[in-house]
């Protein structure tokens, strides 16, 4: 197991390393640059001394080797289109409402979605089975902004019990965490289901049942640890794609949150938040992978990693 986790943890930084370097050649690919906007029109002059104050005049592989000696340092840069304060600082301020919302829905909506999973899967061909795979489905097609807009349409413009958005105040937060915990409900429900048909019809089970056991022992205490390894494998990536923040989730209920970053830093060539917020994103889904394929071993122990004991 030790070796395993070394080779992995090996793979994560050469991994980090081609994101990095594949971000920045393509970020700087794309025609103009921070300051050939028409919203802030500036002479040449003033441009040539902002990228020079800036760096950005220098060759791309030095811009590149400066910026990554200062990740090295847990210097991100400062962000251009908020220059009063650092990446760092930024990200601080604007991650807790998209880890709040978003971690609140994964964690309200996992657990139901299991609990819906498995009593479809114990009602096999029933209406409840039925009625769950639809809302499964129906969750897993529909796009999210569409689900946020229903919400805001039946709770605050037909039946007016919550607000539309807002970040101000706690009874605010209901409605976007409903359609943060839209998705991963649906995908636990359709996961837990097929997960558990599938450890249900294997000989094992027809053995336990023939030697007396109790169906309740027998979903407990073994179908459903069985069925938990696919289940282990969608949580932490969904969870980390969630808490990091949802560009339609937040524009539909107003929230300041990390979502909108994702397009302005874009849009707006700004190089420093750019690859700070990727390379984030890389390093966090690795890592939780990584933790996955360890919880793996922790969860059944006949899996050895490199097929040696």
């Amino acid at each position: 197991m030790l070796r395993y986790i070394i080779g992995r943890l090996l793979s994560i930084l050469l991994t980090f390393f081609v994101v990095s370097v594949i971000v920045f050649l393509m970020m700087h690919s794309v025609p103009g640059g921070p300051f050939d906007g028409n919203d802030m029109p500036v002479s040449d002059a003033v441009k040539a001394k902002l990228n020079a104050s800036l760096g950005l005049d220098k060759p791309l592989y030095e811009q590149y080797l400066r910026y990554m000696w200062g990740v090295l340092h847990f210097d991100f840069g400062v962000p251009f289109q908020s220059p009063g304060e650092t990446v760092t600082e930024l990200l601080a301020r604007a991650w807790p409402p998209s880890l709040i919302l978003g971690g609140s829905g994964v964690l309200i909506g996992a657990p139901l979605g299991i609990l819906m999973g498995m009593a479809a899967a114990m009602r096999r061909n029933t209406w409840f089975d039925y009625v769950v795979s639809a809302f499964s489905t129906l969750g897993l097609t529909i796009p999210v902004f569409v689900i946020s807009m229903m919400l805001i349409m039946v709770f605050s413009v037909w039946l007016n019990w919550l607000p539309a958005g807002g970040w101000e105040k706690p009874y605010s937060w209901i409605l976007p965490i409903t359609a943060y915990a839209a998705v991963p409900m649906a995908t636990y429900a359709r996961y837990t289901r097929s997960a558990m048909l599938d450890v249900m019809n294997k000989p094992f089970v027809t053995v336990l049942r023939a030697k007396g056991l109790s169906e309740r022992r027998i979903i407990f205490q073994h179908v459903l640890r069985n069925a938990a390894l696919p289940l282990v494998t969608v949580f932490l990536p969904m969870f980390i794609g969630t808490a990091t923040g949802s560009i339609f989730v937040e524009a539909m209920f107003r929230v300041p949150g990390l979502g909108a970053y994702f397009v302005s830093s874009i849009t707006l060539r700004d190089y420093p938040l750019e690859m700070s917020l990727i390379l984030m994103i890389t390093m966090m889904f690795c890592v939780a992978y990584l933790i996955s394929d360890i919880v793996y071993a922790l969860l059944n122990p006949r899996i050895r990693f490199g097929g040696k004991s």
